[in-house]
């Protein structure tokens, strides 16, 4: 069966040298540090011989290219940021263009400490060099997506008919507790990325996002993170002082805008997870995503084992294996 995986990470060959000179230069923000060890951490994620490796077992399987970690934001000013997003992006599209059997599209990386830049380089990278869309982090340096001073990317994205990856962001210095001044037990990972993925999620619904973008399609990574699994209290009464304003202010119920969202199946081998995003959302709004190369070296078999799992019947699990990447990215057959 045909696989499109829709959230494969890289960091191409020339943007990773950038990268390691700006984390191991002096003054380095403690809010990326922690992402160093990563670049080196499987060579498939800037060596595309060692991809070639990974990817040969799955035959008829393509990837959608997603910068890795760190945002942008964090490794410079508005200038550098811009820069570095250009540079990637260009490096990006001539890996699609020029492996076409391996790779499907890919989401533009952006500036998001330069609004007005970061919508001007989202409309390069589309209408320029292919981008299908572009990846945000769950907040920019602390700022929520829902802020208005981004409309502009929604704006953009919207207009050129693409879609957002929303990845999670969080490092060890955001504490768990107050009384403390770091994260402990790699929680801000663990646990704290799929907490940032959901509250996104919500303050996008909550905020209207999805009435002022009627077509707006967004992928979530890490199957829709907490929000299929407490769905039941995200639709219970919303336990806000403004209750009653938020409401009205909606077109539709609450949990009409949170199925609206997509989910790759990045779930490192639980299959009752994926099962439960997949319940959640449906087949239609499920995508074949496996967090490559980052998940471990056995990520993608995981990943194809768990959706397997689910005994889906044929239609439903050719959609979630590609249909549906081609027809939400707008990927030609």
């Amino acid at each position: 069966m045909t696989k499109i995986d829709a959230f494969a990470h890289i960091l191409p060959p020339a943007y990773t040298k950038r990268l390691e000179s700006i984390t191991s230069g002096a003054g380095v923000s403690e809010r990326i540090l922690g992402y160093r060890p990563w670049i080196r951490e499987d060579p498939a994620l800037t060596d595309l011989d060692a991809r070639w490796r990974t990817m040969d077992p799955f035959g008829d399987y393509r990837q959608v290219l997603t910068l890795a970690v760190p945002p942008l934001e964090e490794l410079g000013g508005p200038a550098a940021a811009t820069d570095l997003a250009r540079a990637a992006n260009d490096e990006a599209a001539e890996l699609v263009g020029r492996y076409p059997d391996r790779f499907a599209g890919f989401a533009a990386a952006l500036p998001m400490n330069d609004v007005d830049a970061a919508a001007g380089e989202l409309d390069r990278a589309m209408s320029q060099l292919g981008a299908l869309g572009a990846q945000l982090h769950t907040n920019v340096r602390g700022v929520p997506l829902d802020e208005p001073r981004f409309d502009a990317v929604f704006d953009a994205v919207t207009r050129h008919d693409g879609v957002l990856w929303v990845h999670p962001t969080r490092s060890p210095v955001w504490a768990d507790y107050l009384a403390e001044e770091r994260s402990k037990y790699g929680i801000w990972w663990s646990l704290g990325w799929p907490y940032e993925t959901s509250v996104c999620m919500a303050r996008l619904v909550y905020s209207g996002c999805f009435d002022r973008y009627p077509g707006l399609r967004v992928i979530t990574h890490h199957a829709g993170a907490m929000v299929p699994h407490f769905s039941g209290r995200l639709a219970s009464p919303l336990e806000d002082p403004d209750r009653a304003e938020i409401m009205a202010g909606l077109a539709a119920d609450p949990m009409t805008y949170f199925r609206r969202f997509y989910a790759d199946t990045a779930m490192f081998g639980a299959s009752h997870a994926v099962r439960c995003a997949v319940e959640f959302f449906g087949t239609d709004h499920v995508l074949f995503g496996t967090d490559m190369p980052l998940g471990g070296p056995t990520v993608v078999a995981d990943t194809i084992a768990d959706i397997e799992a689910l005994g889906l019947p044929g239609a439903d699990a050719d959609a979630i294996f590609a249909s549906n990447a081609r027809r939400v990215l707008r990927i030609p057959s």
